[in-house]
This record gives C-alpha cells, sequence and structure tokens, in this order.
C-alpha cells in the first residue's frame, strides 16, 4: 500500500489524532512499532525538536538515517518551499507545531536527499501533550506526492499544447475575417466582419488570459489586461484604454461571456463615444463587489440612455445577452460620458 492509498483509506486526519492517542495513554514500545508499521513516513520530536523516532518509511522519503537527538526539526537533509526558495529546518512545519503548539495540516514542501534527488510531499505535524497538557513533543507524518506532481505536470503539458492549438485556430480565423473584410466591396459589410474580428479577437485575448489560470478558475487582472491590449491593438490612436481595477479570480465559465462584453462595451465607447473628439479615453473596472461582479466600463464621450433608438442597439443587444447568460442586469449612467456596468453573480471563486 502507498502513501497516497494509505491516506485515502485510513483518513489522514483520523490517523494522527490516534497518534496522539497513543502516544499520551499507550506504551512507547506499542508506539514506536505502530508508527514502524506504517507505510507513510512518520518521526517524533521532543518539546525542543530533537528527533527521538523515525520508522523505516521515513528513511526511505529522506534519503538518509537521522541521527537521534541530534537533528532538528525534520528528518530530511534539505528543505524547500513549492516556488523551490530554501526553506530553513527550523521554519518547517514541525517547527511551527512546536513553537506555537498548534497542528497543521497538508502544508506543502520538498525534500532534498544527499544525493540530490528531490521529493515533494505534504506535512502533518501535530503537539503530543502529556496528561496535565504540557507539550512534550510532536509527530509528523509526510505523504510523498510525486505521483501526483508528475500527473499535474502532465495535465499542464495537455494543456500547453490545448492551448496552444486553440491560439492557433482563433488567429487564422481572425485573419480569414480581416481578409474577407479588406475584400468587401460594402461599407455595410466591411463594418459588419469588422465587428466579427474584433469579437474573435477577444475570444482569443479571453483564451490566452484565461491561460494563466487552473483548470476551473482564472486570475482577472492579467485576463482584463490581454482584452484591453487586444483591443488597444485594434482602435490604435482612436481610444486610450485604462484599467482602474482588475482584482480576485473568477471561474472559467464566465470567460468568453466577459471578454464579449467588455469587447462590445469598448467597440461601443470608441464608435459612438468620441462625438467630435479624435480621440476617446476609456476606464475599465471588474471587481468583486460582495457576492456579484461588477464590470464597468466609463467613456468621456457625450453619453447616452438605453432609451434612445441609435446604431449602439446591436452590440448592446448582445451586452444584455451575455449578461442575462450570467444571471446579471445591465445599467447606463450618462453623467459627463457614458458608464455602462453589468453586474453579475455567476460562477466564481472568493479571492
Amino acid at each position: 500500500m502507498n502513501n497516497a492509498t494509505f491516506a485515502q483509506s485510513a483518513g489522514t486526519a483520523d490517523a494522527l489524532r490516534t497518534f496522539e492517542h497513543l502516544a499520551t495513554l499507550g506504551t512507547e514500545e506499542n508506539f514506536r512499532k505502530l508508527l514502524e508499521a506504517l507505510p507513510a513516513a512518520v518521526f517524533t520530536t521532543d518539546a525542543e525538536g530533537r528527533i527521538t523516532f523515525y520508522n523505516r518509511a521515513a528513511v526511505e522519503l529522506a534519503g538518509r538515517e537521522p541521527v537521534l537527538g541530534v537533528d532538528n526539526w525534520c528528518v530530511t537533509w534539505r528543505l524547500y518551499r513549492p516556488d523551490g526558495t530554501l526553506l530553513p529546518h527550523d521554519e518547517c512545519p514541525m517547527a511551527i507545531t512546536l513553537k506555537e503548539d498548534r497542528a497543521l495540516s497538508g502544508v506543502e514542501a520538498i525534500a532534498e536527499r544527499p544525493d540530490g534527488t528531490r521529493v515533494p510531499f505534504l506535512a502533518y505535524p501535530r503537539p503530543i501533550h502529556d496528561a496535565s497538557g504540557k507539550l512534550i513533543g510532536a509527530v509528523k507524518m509526510m505523504l510523498d506526492i510525486t505521483d501526483r506532481k508528475e500527473a499535474e505536470n502532465k495535465i499542464r503539458d495537455l494543456m500547453n499544447e490545448l492551448n496552444h492549438r486553440v491560439k492557433n485556430n482563433m488567429q487564422m480565423l481572425q485573419s480569414l475575417l480581416g481578409a474577407a473584410e479588406r475584400e468587401a466591396s460594402s461599407a455595410e459589410a466591411r463594418e459588419a466582419l469588422s465587428d466579427a474580428v474584433r469579437r474573435v479577437g477577444a475570444m482569443a485575448a479571453a483564451q490566452q488570459g484565461m491561460y494563466s489560470a487552473s483548470a476551473t478558475e482564472f486570475e482577472v487582472q492579467p485576463f482584463i489586461e490581454a482584452l484591453c491590449r487586444n483591443a488597444s491593438q485594434s482602435f490604435g490612436a482612436k481610444a486610450d484604454i485604462h484599467i482602474v481595477e482588475a482584482s480576485g479570480r473568477l471561474h472559467n465559465d464566465a470567460a468568453i461571456p466577459v471578454a464579449l462584453i467588455l469587447n462590445e462595451l469598448l467597440t461601443n465607447a470608441v464608435k459612438h463615444g468620441r462625438a467630435e473628439q479624435s480621440r476617446v479615453t476609456i476606464s475599465v473596472a471588474l471587481r468583486s463587489v460582495g457576492s456579484q461582479w461588477e464590470l464597468a466600463v466609463a467613456d468621456d464621450g457625450p453619453g447616452f440612455s438605453l432609451g434612445q433608438p441609435r446604431r449602439r442597439a446591436s452590440g448592446l443587444g448582445l451586452v444584455m445577452g451575455l449578461g442575462r447568460q450570467l444571471g446579471g442586469t445591465f445599467q447606463v449612467v450618462s453623467d459627463k460620458g457614458a458608464r455602462c456596468v453589468v453586474r453579475f453573480g455567476g460562477p466564481r471563486t472568493a479571492e
């Protein structure tokens, strides 16, 4: 039985509570026999952090034989944080548990063996108290997550390949639409194709911005930056786009609707907000407000109201339709320009 199977079958938290109970109520010999028989790496320390016991699984994970009473805090040769920076032993999970007298659960770290190989693991240190409640040491379980990390790397490689293919297909479609726009004979057809080019570009930018993410969510800031960069390249000198705020994480399901909404609002601001100006200034914000999200696009143009008949209608109709898809609302405020706000409470994650 490997570490992962043990953790799933016994339950890491339950196992650690059992260890603590046996450490205080059972005999020392029986406690040690139990820990030695476990397939997971386990070791104990005294209250000062000196290693007092380790099982064979701990030796296999660490790649070395710790020195009882001499080695402190951890059985490993060297420790690193998940980002690859060195983790001093006196700052490791076991050290924190002993210094603060509290249990930790599932802290990720990387053990380096003397031969240079590295093992990612999850640490579960738990303090041990005597009958009076005094801290007398700690027990720590280390679960090797090498298999999980390898699976994550494979998924990441597949996502890289998928992202590359989708991006190339989007770029090809955008190029084909651009070529059709240039060859169109009527102004109406050219405008329709130009809108299509921008929409596909927005979807491509959303795909790229979303890819900073996990399999289920994405960071809002790089996502909005990618969309605004794409729009700035499309509009050139006609627009000066500023990102006022972009923070938090959104569920991937919201990516394409939000991207298309932002593209339509930016396009409308450029087409109709410039009025007599040669250049329109636009501000963009996407923020979490209570239980909802708020996407706001404001320009310094003449402003308008939703009840006014105008050529904005088709683009704003798309905005309202996509807003409903997100379970949201659309509002326009005219005060020294137009401020378009879409509020929605669709799939999201907390910051």
